[in-house]
């Protein structure tokens, strides 16, 4: 694989110009994902403990704007 990083962007589309067809690099990846990780095990949390509340006390576990009418 070819190294383009000092090739400017390509749009992928030409209707959406400003979208970038060169994928990030390896590192770049990883480092997004390490900084990304700590938030996965939050969301599952906050997720699970929706769920909890959910399947205990029913629609009105959740606030006005989200229950279903």
């Amino acid at each position: 694989m070819q190294d383009e990083s000092h090739l400017p962007h390509k749009p992928q589309f030409a209707s959406a110009p400003g979208q970038a067809r060169k994928a990030a690099t390896v590192e770049d990846a990883m480092a997004a994902a390490a900084e990304l990780k700590p938030l996965v095990g939050k969301v599952r949390e906050l997720a699970r403990k929706r769920r909890a509340d959910l399947a205990e006390y029913g629609q009105s576990a959740l606030p006005p704007h989200q229950r279903s009418r």
